[in-house]
């Protein structure tokens, strides 16, 4: 078995940082795990200064720039975070590497791409601490996240662009600008309150359309869908009866706390309102549209996905379901719920990737 040393490395501009009596710092620190973490501050990294040139949108009959590396980028200082660890290759991928060889390279950097969450997870650990202890812009502007191995002859670098989402094409027509005139004349019967009210669920609709990495997509859409489900202290049936059972079996007692107990359990009815589960429920139930019933189910499946994602991580959620066809999904289910909510139906645009609804569920 042969060692190959492997890294991940980040690299940010460190906006409006300059030196008043350095010119740079750098230095190393172990981790418990056996981890080497490199640090350098200033306006020669390591690795040098590659960023990533793409489009974020592929867009029918225009040729799109999927991936172009760029080494031009000028800034006064860089921040880069350097994660390595001890690889146990075998005796043939070693030798490859040690003989330059592109196809044991290649497998090599697919196997660091394998464990790339866990090296992002430990590199937002240490960039969120020192943005946190020392300031923000050391790591508000990332440049590029990359895979390394730095054994062998010579260091060997993968850089991958950003996902490209191809849109559809959209034929705007003649009456095109009657059509939007005449819809959009209802904003005017619309106080600035609503207005601003609508732009605070909006907001995040809008980032969610515009995030592309599943995951994230997925936690995003939950926000505007949260902000039209509307809180309320009423207490559920199931909650009331199991209360008022916990009340009976209080006032049969002779503990010298039982005024105590009686007094939390009125306190208990007044803040247990119904969990998200149930508002959706009865917003669903109270605005029928078709498929609602199966609307209800997915949601329950959806915010089981999102509690996953927030506390376990993606990798326990992607093990057992495909988030990006579940993104999408729950993307429709958002959109036609804030359709009913603002435009009074939940009919939304049409687009070749919605998916297609059970209806008679």
């Amino acid at each position: 078995m042969g060692t190959e040393i492997i890294a991940r490395r980040r690299l940010y501009d460190a906006l409006g940082c300059g030196f008043a009596d350095k010119e740079e710092i750098s230095f190393s620190l172990k981790l418990v795990d056996e981890k080497m973490v490199f640090f350098y501050l200033g306006s020669n990294p390591q690795f040098g200064v590659t960023t990533i040139e793409a489009d974020k949108y592929g867009i029918p009959g225009k040729k799109s720039n999927i991936c172009k590396t760029k080494n031009d980028y000028k800034s006064d200082c860089f921040f880069e975070i350097v994660v390595t660890t001890n690889y146990n290759a075998s005796d043939e991928l070693s030798e490859g590497i040690a003989n330059k060889d592109p196809e044991s390279r290649n497998k090599l950097l697919k196997i660091i791409e394998t464990q790339a969450e866990i090296f992002s997870k430990i590199l937002d650990a240490i960039a969120g601490i020192i943005g946190l202890k020392f300031h923000r812009q050391f790591v508000l502007k990332q440049l590029i996240e990359s895979s390394h191995i730095l054994s062998g002859p010579e260091p060997v670098a993968s850089f991958a662009g950003p996902a490209l989402e191809v849109l559809q094409p959209i034929t705007i027509k003649a009456d095109a600008q009657s059509k939007l005139e005449n819809y959009l004349q209802g904003l005017s019967s619309i106080t600035e309150e609503k207005l601003i009210k609508g732009g605070s669920i909006f907001h995040w609709l809008i980032k969610a359309w515009q995030e592309t990495d599943p995951a994230t997509k997925f936690v995003y859409l939950f926000i505007p869908l949260e902000g039209i489900l509307q809180s309320n202290s009423d207490i559920s049936n199931d909650a009331t009866e199991n209360i008022s059972l916990l009340e009976d079996i209080v006032k049969c007692t002779e503990s010298e706390h039982k005024e105590r107990l009686m007094e939390f359990l009125k306190l208990t009815k007044q803040k247990f309102g119904p969990n998200l589960n149930m508002r959706f429920e009865q917003f669903a139930k109270q605005n029928a549209i078709p498929g609602w019933e199966a609307d209800v189910k997915a949601f329950k499946k959806f915010n089981r996905m999102r509690n996953l994602l927030v506390h376990a991580g993606k990798k326990e959620v992607q093990m057992n379901l495909d988030i990006k066809e579940e993104t999408r999904t729950l993307e429709d289910l958002v959109e036609r719920y804030l359709g009913v909510t603002f435009l009074r139906s939940h009919d939304v645009y049409q687009s070749r990737w919605r998916p297609i609804r059970n209806d008679n569920a």
